[in-house]
């Protein structure tokens, strides 16, 4: 239980001293516009939100029954571009962690891990248009995740964890970015790697690989469409969205990732969000994942 309670600690400490390390870079930035000198960061352009989510109940002698609990989840999101001349470098960092104890002080105590996510985006494009919405591009998207997952109610049995899966995309294609919100990225030519890192589970042929085997390669085409918009002045949406299919293997049967954040702010440190995650991915279970989180609680605007 400590190691989870340090981990995510650890977690919303970073997100902290990112706010602040961004904070410096940002007005540095404003310097840059009014002629200061400032060349290093001044084609720097970094926005994102980091929340903190909080859900709390207690009971004593309560007729109708109920369970002590607690629950936590922080969430980081930046997009840190950078953009001169014919030159774009794009990337965005998705971090998440959350746990809910329920029971908490009796000898039926238990703890659920409710989100968990480390998914890193990067891509390089050289405009080949003279109004730079077209761009031949290389990307790279990793993702896994911090700890281990269980089927619950059994906390015993591992059925994920860090690098267990981890995902690996790298390819080359052309990039449409129309508007400043909004940006799609087409590759004919990727390459996807799912990695099972632990031993049990590799040598149960989790995620798709091969029993025994710790890597899976796959080559196909890859699309990615990113939307980061302000819908109103204090209603953010962010969405990714993914889909993949191996020419090797079972070519036209599409896997899906789509992420949606959407995000309402109260005042400049309190705010609501939802967020929805749908996975089709049949190499792992054939059925459509979907998680969806509603929370309320702490936030921070990078801009």
């Amino acid at each position: 239980m400590k190691k989870y309670l340090i981990l995510f600690i650890t977690l919303l400490f970073a997100s902290f001293v990112l706010g602040q390390d961004i904070s410096d870079v940002t007005k540095a930035v404003e310097k840059a516009k009014t002629g200061a000198s400032t060349d290093s960061v001044k084609y720097w352009n970094i926005s994102g939100m980091g929340t903190l989510n909080v859900a709390q109940a207690g009971y004593s002698n309560w007729a109708a029954g109920g369970a002590n609990s607690l629950g936590l989840i922080g969430m980081v999101n930046l997009n840190i571009n950078y953009s001169k001349g014919k030159h774009a470098w794009a990337n965005i960092i998705d971090l998440a962690y959350g746990f809910q104890m329920i029971g908490i002080g009796s000898s039926d105590q238990q703890y659920n891990k409710t989100d968990d996510k480390i998914e890193i985006t990067s891509t390089y494009g050289y405009a080949i248009s003279e109004n730079k919405k077209w761009y031949f591009s290389g990307l790279v998207n990793f993702r896994t995740q911090f700890s281990n997952g269980y089927k619950y109610p059994d906390d015993s049995t591992e059925i994920s964890t860090m690098m267990a899966p981890g995902y690996l995309v790298a390819g080359i294609g052309i990039t449409y970015v129309p508007t400043t919100w909004f940006r799609a990225y087409l590759s004919p030519v990727s390459g996807r790697f799912t990695f099972v890192l632990d031993t049990t589970l590799s040598n149960a042929g989790a995620f798709g690989v091969t029993a025994g085997k710790q890597i899976r390669g796959e080559f196909g085409t890859y699309f990615r469409a990113d939307l980061n918009k302000d819908l109103a002045k204090n209603i953010n949406l962010t969405s990714s969205l993914e889909l993949f299919t191996d020419y090797l293997n079972n070519f036209g049967n599409i896997d899906v990732n789509w992420n949606v954040l959407l995000t309402m702010k109260v005042n400049k440190w309190l705010a609501a969000s939802i967020n929805a995650n749908l996975i089709y991915d049949d190499d792992v279970i054939q059925a459509t994942q979907f998680k969806e989180i509603i929370g309320v609680g702490i936030s921070y605007k990078f801009d």
